[in-house]
């Protein structure tokens, strides 16, 4: 992202967020993915500062706060909808065993 010190606190943790979210959805996201994932992470961060905030004592908009983390939530969901959606289902054992089956029905041959 053009103009933001991702070497900054919040920068640091946008990165681990990213990171962390990429490698529990299985990696290898598309730009669309990448697109959704940091609206994902930015809502939680700005959802985190809030809630920092509201530990602190300072006065925080409640209803803002729930509706951020409601989003973040359901952004979340979408992703991870999405990302199912794309990936293929393991084999089961009964395609294995059809799979080597098969192998070994064209080495007979």
């Amino acid at each position: 992202m053009p103009g933001v010190d991702l070497r900054s606190a919040v920068g640091r943790r946008f990165r681990y967020l990213m990171a962390s979210y990429e490698l529990e959805l299985g990696g290898d996201l598309g730009e669309a993915e990448q697109a959704l994932l940091r609206q994902h992470v930015v809502l939680q961060l700005e959802s985190e500062r809030l809630q920092a905030d509201a530990i602190r004592g300072v006065t925080v908009d409640r209803d803002l706060l729930v509706r951020l983390t409601s989003e973040a939530r359901r952004s979340l969901g979408a992703l991870r909808a999405k990302v199912a959606k794309r990936k293929q289902p393991a084999p089961t054992l009964r395609d294995r065993l059809q799979q080597r089956a098969a192998g070994r029905a064209e080495v007979v041959d």
